[in-house]
């Protein structure tokens, strides 16, 4: 009788409130601001990629090299594919910065990881792209509208790859806070899981 009495009185209900502690909370306003710079980020991209897929900007790269014009093209796909995917993970970011869910903090620190190594594969391979453009240069006829042509594509090339490599730095900033935040959430739902209710 003794024990069925109990089994009214104490039930499971997890603990993963945590924005009262105020450490805590600071976390979160940083893990908000990482979301925010993640969509700037994506939105920049966005842009870049835009950029390169111009069709006035690809006739005139078309004009000198078929496969510089490979290059642009892929590039500017990719880069327009990154943005994409951050605003993804920003939109993701924002759904478990207002829930603080366990599981929507594990999600999003794997798709951050994910895309923290897409980024890193897109950022070698616009740095490679800036670097071939030297083999293309010493090729050219060495007018001066050739030799500005290719100087301008290595400088986006380097610039952008260099940007998004620049974003990976980021990611893994974000994915340390997201880490630690699940990590909390954690141990803080498994602490007193029994609580009185009358």
């Amino acid at each position: 009788m003794d024990n069925q009495h109990e089994s009214h009185e104490y039930q499971y209900k997890p603990r993963t409130n945590i924005r009262e502690r105020p450490l805590h909370l600071c976390i979160i306003f940083v893990l908000l601001l990482f979301i925010f710079l993640l969509a700037i980020e994506s939105v920049a991209f966005i842009v870049l990629g835009t950029w390169h897929l111009i069709i006035s900007h690809l006739e005139t790269v078309h004009s000198f090299s078929n496969e510089i014009y490979r290059y642009e093209l892929g590039f500017g796909i990719l880069l327009i594919i990154i943005g994409s995917l951050g605003i993804l993970m920003s939109i993701l970011g924002l759904i478990t910065f207002f829930t603080l869910r366990l599981v929507l903090l594990r999600i999003f620190e794997l798709c951050l990881c994910i895309f923290m190594i897409i980024g890193i594969v897109a950022g070698i391979i616009g740095i490679s792209f800036a670097s071939h453009l030297d083999r293309f240069m010493n090729q050219s006829n060495n007018s001066n509208v050739a030799e500005r042509t290719f100087a301008e594509e290595k400088f986006m090339f380097g610039m952008n790859g260099g940007l998004v490599l620049f974003m990976s730095l980021t990611l893994f900033i974000g994915i340390t806070i997201v880490h630690y935040l699940a990590g909390d959430v954690s141990s803080y739902s498994s602490d007193r899981p029994y609580v009185q209710t009358k």
